[in-house]
């Protein structure tokens, strides 16, 4: 398989405002909360362009149950799954791994021409990494790297633990080492035997709000992730304009 030639230090032309969703290990929470920011940039106006540049464990583009297929429903529109979700790849391995299975070729120039191609006519581009901020999608190309030359700032999402505090704190300095900014923070909830209480959970948002001077907010519960009105109203309870505001005021 080719690999990448190392362009990672350039910027892609015609670059949109918005922002990127990542997490140490992303998952459907992940998914989920780019999935209620779409629909509230698109209720205040916004023309989204959604995008999940490489997925792995899947068969096809936006398949059905895919962080891909969330987002582009999200977005209301029939953008080419393969717009939305470049790569997919079959094997459930990292995507430098899953990539070298399927020989496929992955390179920084792909991405860019697939977001290009998406965001024409567009307002607003959020990209939800469906692998990991510094997996390597090749040697020389991370998650991070395309959010850089796609100039993103970015929301960390991290299940609520003692250690939230940390993985958060991880991810920040990954990103602030490149001077991309933390735009906001997402508390996602854990299994019932592992809820922190009200006080903990205070302590644990108020000092990653300090640290990073950033707003820290609670996923809220969803009953369907398929409802637009539930997705905007659960957005704007937990104060997703807050953050949405930094790259939208």
């Amino acid at each position: 398989m080719s690999r990448d030639t190392g362009e990672t230090g350039h910027t892609a032309p015609g670059l949109l405002p918005g922002f990127a969703v990542t997490s140490v290990t992303p998952g459907d929470q992940t998914a989920l909360a780019a999935a209620m920011l779409i629909v509230l940039l698109a209720h205040d106006g916004a023309n989204v362009a959604a995008m999940v540049p490489v997925e792995t464990g899947i068969d096809d583009p936006c398949e059905p149950g895919s962080a891909g297929a969330l987002i582009r429903w999200a977005a209301a529109h029939l953008d080419s799954p393969r717009l939305v979700t470049p790569f997919a790849l079959e094997a459930n391995r990292s995507p430098m791994h899953a990539a070298d299975a399927s020989g496929t070729l992955l390179h920084s120039a792909a991405f860019d021409r697939a977001r290009e191609e998406l965001c024409d006519g567009r307002s607003a581009l959020i990209i939800a990494d469906a692998v990991g901020l510094l997996d390597p999608i090749t040697p020389s190309l991370t998650m991070l790297d395309l959010i850089l030359r796609w100039s993103l700032p970015t929301i960390v999402v991290e299940p609520i633990s003692r250690w939230a505090g940390g993985h958060v704190a991880l991810i920040a300095s990954a990103l602030l080492s490149r001077s991309l900014p933390v735009a906001g923070v997402i508390l996602s909830p854990k299994a019932p035997a592992d809820v922190l209480d009200d006080d903990a959970v205070t302590a644990i948002t108020e000092t990653i709000g300090a640290t990073l001077d950033c707003p820290v907010l609670l996923l809220p519960h969803l009953v369907s992730i398929h409802d637009r009105g539930e997705l905007l109203a659960a957005a704007q309870s937990c104060g997703l304009q807050r953050i949405a505001r930094r790259s939208f005021p």
